[in-house]
């Protein structure tokens, strides 16, 4: 956003109003808005009118109609102030989509603190200029109010925008979330639009964060491998973007993951792909998308036959099956049901030749009944992800989740958990 002149721009200007008026005035003879929002208390709702009386004795009358007063009744009350000032969102985007001359300014100087801090936070997520009235003399040696006559106005674009602040703060919560995607969309955005070399980089950093973890998400190991590389060579920038507690954190993790992931894609598929695919779907569990969740649940599940099958037995794959790896009387049945060689496998069949085989994770399996009617696992193949129009609900996803830990002893702390990014905790569904 370039610097701002009352000639260039079609200004609203949304000020906090005081016990005094001549820094309201200062603003308003500064940026001549064509539309103003004072914001008011009972106390100081009669300060507009002497705003406006002044403000004609500077050259700059205020008609009736260009003005508006919003009361914020209590005006130590943050949180109060908070909540209605939120309702400013609805205004200032009108204004704005009027066209690229309409802007807004954000006037702080009168006011309680309160006021001036609940109207900043919420100003946060708007394109604005902050104004802030200060003075060339102040009163008790420099330290008091500033000298009436003496009143100069600061102002700068929105920090949380111009330096990007906002977009970081935004992709965190969505990251945290699980909606990495977005994440990636605010970070990109912002990074685009940036200006500042060093802005740049920072977003850039937390960029490569999220952008390993969505590929990691997404199973694509090895990009997701280059984009964290790339955030731990960026370290600098993403300590200054996230803050050292946060940012180290996040660095120690990415160091651990590295580690993880260098294992799935070694020698894949293997224990530790199955291990990524448990902590996959513990993330669509947390999320409550638990359709998704067991969808990846019943695919450990086959994948931990089909590994012990090839580590244990010698069957390189459950896809092409000869009868001689089939141990009787398990090959006599089968061959009376019609099933040719070279078989395909599925899940329950690849345990059924692995109880062949004497194997203790087929004595898991079938302890746990997972080869019954009714189980979890036949209960996902009447999901709408399956075969049937019935969502998954949280019970049996629980259940599922439980026996597939104990059926690939698999500890939930061996699983890789992705890191916080934000120092706000989202809501999430709790498993």
């Amino acid at each position: 956003m370039k610097c701002v002149t009352s000639n260039d721009w079609h200004i609203l200007l949304i000020a906090t109003v005081g016990g005094t008026v001549e820094p309201v005035v200062a603003g308003i003879k500064h940026w001549r808005p064509e539309r103003i929002v004072f914001i008011v208390s009972p106390e100081t709702y009669s300060q507009v009118d002497e705003i406006r009386i002044c403000s004609r004795g500077e050259g700059f009358p205020i008609a009736e109609g260009a003005y508006d007063s919003l009361d914020v009744g209590d005006a130590q009350d943050f949180g109060g102030c908070v909540q209605i000032f939120r309702g400013l969102d609805d205004h200032v985007a009108k204004w704005l989509s009027r066209s690229a001359q309409h802007q807004v300014v954000v006037e702080l100087t009168g006011g309680t603190k309160a006021m001036s801090a609940a109207l900043a936070l919420v100003a946060r997520r708007w394109p604005c200029f902050i104004s802030y009235v200060g003075g060339l003399e102040r009163t008790k040696g420099g330290v008091g109010v500033v000298v009436s006559g003496t009143e100069k106005v600061l102002h700068a674009t929105n920090p949380w925008n111009s330096l990007g602040y906002q977009a970081i703060e935004d992709a965190c919560l969505a990251f945290d979330t699980g909606s990495y995607a977005i994440a990636a969309h605010y970070l990109e955005f912002a990074r685009n639009n940036a200006e500042d070399p060093r802005v740049k980089k920072e977003l850039a950093a937390v960029l490569h964060v999220v952008q390993g973890y969505d590929q990691w998400d997404r199973f694509r190991h090895r990009k997701a491998i280059a984009a964290l590389e790339n955030a731990c060579a960026s370290a600098n920038d993403l300590l200054s973007a996230l803050g050292a507690t946060i940012g180290n954190r996040v660095l120690s993790l990415i160091d651990q993951h590295l580690r993880h992931l260098n294992e799935v894609v070694k020698d894949a598929p293997n224990r530790a792909l199955l291990l990524d695919l448990l902590a996959n779907a513990r993330r669509r569990a947390t999320e409550g998308r638990y359709d998704d969740a067991v969808a990846r649940l019943y695919r450990a599940t086959e994948a931990a036959a089909q590994l012990r099958l090839r580590d244990a037995h010698g069957i390189p794959s459950t896809s092409s099956v000869y009868y001689t790896s089939v141990p009787e009387p398990l090959a006599t049945e089968w061959k009376a049901k019609g099933l040719a060689e070279p078989m395909e496998l599925g899940l329950a069949r690849a345990y059924e030749l692995l109880s062949a085989l004497g194997d203790p994770l087929a004595e898991r399996y079938m302890a746990l009944g997972l080869n019954d009617k009714g189980s979890p696992l036949s209960v996902r193949n009447t999901s709408i992800l399956a075969h049937g129009f019935e969502p998954v609900g949280r019970d049996v996803c629980d259940k599922l989740w439980s026996a597939v830990l104990k059926i690939v002893e698999a500890n939930e702390r061996e699983l890789p958990e992705f890191p916080r990014l934000s120092m706000i905790l989202p809501l999430r569904a709790v498993q």
